[in-house]
Order: C-alpha cells, then sequence, then structure tokens
C-alpha cells in the first residue's frame, strides 16, 4: 500500500470517529467552552493512543510476531491511560475553574473502567491498522521483489556467457585438435561443463561454493590456452567451500579481469583470490591493465557489472560491498558478501 493511500485511509478513519461521535457529544449553541474543550482533548488523547500502539507497539512486537511481549506490555498501558487522559481532563477543569484544590475529586473506579474502553478500543484499533498496513506493504514489497527477480533473472540469461569468449575458446580448441587432440578433448569437457553449470544450476536460488570455483577453473583454464602461459594467471581458494550462495555472482568480475588485461608486465597479470570464513565470502580480483582500454567507449562493456549489482541489492541488500579500484597498472575488484541471513 502506497503512502499516498494510507494517508488517505487515516484521514478516512478520522472523520469517520468524529462524525460518528457528534450525535452523542450533546453540543448546541448553549454548550459550555469547558465541555467542547474537554471533549476535543478527550478525542485528541484517544487519536495519541492510536498512534501510539500504530507506530510503536505493534511495530516493535506485533509485527515481529513478539506477542507475549506485546499482550504484556499492552495490559499495562492500557490500565495506566486512563489515569493519564483523565489527569489531563482534570487539569483542563482545573483552568476552567481556576482552582487546583481537590484536583483529583469525582475520580474513582467506575470512571475510571468507563475511560478503560475507549482506551482499549483505540489501541485495538492502532494495532489492528498496523498488522493490515504492514500486510499489505510486505506483500506489496514481495510482488515488487518478484517483479525485480524475474528481471535480474532476465539478465542473467541474456548475460550467461560471452558470445566473444565462446567463439574464442572454439578457435582456440579447433586450433589445438590437430598439435594435441587429447588437450583439445579435455577443453570441450570443460566448456560443456561451464555451459551446463549455467543452463542448469544457476536457475536455483543458492549452489555451494565449489560449484563456482569449478566454473572460475575451468573458464581460467580455457584461458590459458590462449595465453599459452602457467605463469600469467595465479588463482587461489581458501576456506569452506561448502558454504551457500547465489549463483553466477563472481563471474562478471572475473570476466572483466581477462577481458581488460595486457600481459606485458611481469608477474602474474591476473591474480584471483577467493576467500570463505563464517559464512563471509571475499573475492579479490587484480590485472594489469591501460587506463584508457579499462573504461571502452561501447556501451554495452559495463552491462555485466550494472546487473551484478542488481543482482547483489536484490539477493544480499546492506551485506555486501563492491569496491573497484584503478590504480596506476593494476585494477582491483573486491566482492564481500555475507551470506548469513539477518
Amino acid at each position: 500500500m502506497s503512502k499516498k493511500k494510507i494517508k488517505y485511509l487515516h484521514l478516512f478513519i478520522w472523520l469517520f470517529a468524529i462524525f460518528a461521535n457528534l450525535p452523542y457529544s450533546n453540543f448546541s449553541r448553549n454548550t459550555p467552552p469547558q465541555q467542547i474543550v474537554t471533549w476535543l482533548f478527550a478525542f485528541l488523547y484517544l487519536m495519541v493512543v492510536f498512534y501510539f500502539f500504530y507506530l510503536l507497539l505493534a511495530p516493535k512486537f506485533l509485527n515481529r510476531r513478539k506477542i507475549t511481549e506485546f499482550f504484556g506490555i499492552s495490559f499495562l498501558v492500557v490500565l495506566v491511560m486512563p489515569l493519564l487522559g483523565y489527569t489531563i481532563l482534570f487539569f483542563i477543569r482545573a483552568l476552567f475553574e481556576e482552582t487546583f484544590n481537590d484536583f483529583y475529586r469525582g475520580y474513582s473506579l467506575s470512571m475510571h473502567m468507563s475511560g478503560y474502553f475507549p482506551v482499549l478500543t483505540a489501541a485495538v484499533f492502532g494495532s489492528f491498522f498496523s498488522v493490515i498496513i504492514n500486510w499489505f506493504t510486505t506483500m506489496n514489497q514481495k510482488a515488487e521483489l518478484d517483479k525485480q527477480r524475474i528481471a535480474a533473472e532476465l539478465d542473467l540469461l541474456k548475460s550467461k556467457l560471452n558470445p566473444h569468449f565462446l567463439f574464442n575458446t572454439l578457435n582456440n580448441i579447433d586450433s589445438l585438435i590437430h598439435q594435441d587432440s587429447a588437450g583439445a578433448s579435455a577443453a570441450l569437457i570443460r566448456l560443456s561443463d561451464m555451459m551446463r553449470y549455467l543452463t542448469y544450476e544457476t536457475s536455483t536460488n543458492e549452489v555451494e561454493l565449489n560449484r563456482e570455483v569449478e566454473y572460475i577453473r575451468n573458464f581460467i583454464e580455457l584461458n590459458r590456452i590462449r595465453i599459452r602461459s602457467t605463469g600469467e594467471i595465479d588463482f587461489k581458494v581458501y576456506g569452506n567451500m561448502m558454504t551457500r550462495v547465489a549463483p553466477a555472482l563472481f563471474i562478471p568480475l572475473v570476466e572483466n579481469a581477462f577481458k581488460f588485461v595486457v600481459y606485458r608486465n611481469p608477474g602474474p597479470s591476473v591474480q584471483i583470490n577467493l576467500n570463505s570464513e563464517n559464512g563471509v565470502i571475499t573475492l579479490e580480483t587484480s590485472n594489469y591493465y591501460e587506463n584508457n582500454r579499462q573504461a571502452p567507449e561501447n556501451p554495452h562493456s559495463g552491462y555485466g557489472i550494472e546487473n551484478l549489482k542488481k543482482r547483489l541489492e536484490l539477493t544480499y541488500p546492506g551485506r555486501y560491498r563492491l569496491i573497484m579500484e584503478p590504480g596506476e597498472l593494476r585494477y582491483r575488484v573486491t566482492l564481500e558478501i555475507n551470506t548469513n541471513a539477518n
């Protein structure tokens, strides 16, 4: 439910309450000002009770399913609030009478109980509307999340396997067939495993981290065919690889490390470290690059990263960090994901 609709609903509730109570207020042209002021403040006090439950107690306890705490605190609050309300009304009476002598005269258990039921009614309605509006809001958020999830899944389908990488890999395998048939066969198996993973396993909400690691290893090994050097790529894995994570989150970062790398510098041109400890997964990629190549003019070059950001925000809101640091020689990216549910 939108905020605008909620405001209209509140306006309707209070207009209805005012007009429903006016026939019982016995107002006329000769009604004393004290009676009008007393009725007004009594009505405002019930509004305070309503919003105390609507904005504070129900969201803090009832909407979080802390039922016992809610009813315990509510019982005490509703028990005390009539006394506080009558104190305000006695204060108004004292102002009109210009004396505070015998301030609580007329106050009794029957009077307290007569104020108890209006307070209880306001408390019940405040709690009820808080629960109902929270339910509608949750349903709307769920529907919106479902829409975003479908959009993100469609984006993922569009970007599952980089066609440029696929064509290059097939060409490399073709050149291997006559030189190293066993190596060509192994490369085809790796490519098949990657496509199987992207086609079937990424449709689930979570996979074990070791499947992501296996994909990255296959991706690296297929790139080695083109590079023809084992020292250009350094990939290290630490920690618990059984941690479950949303699939294909690391692929765009690994692909970009290879997409923009230059191989003219000493040492590993691409470094990838993946660590998983206590449900926190950290991926660090680093590659040599040229500044003018890291931000190409191709408008589709950032599509994978934008899609990644949307998926992270959707899947791990407030539980991830994505840091991109273009250095003088190396471009470093760190992605940290806390997979522990709040």
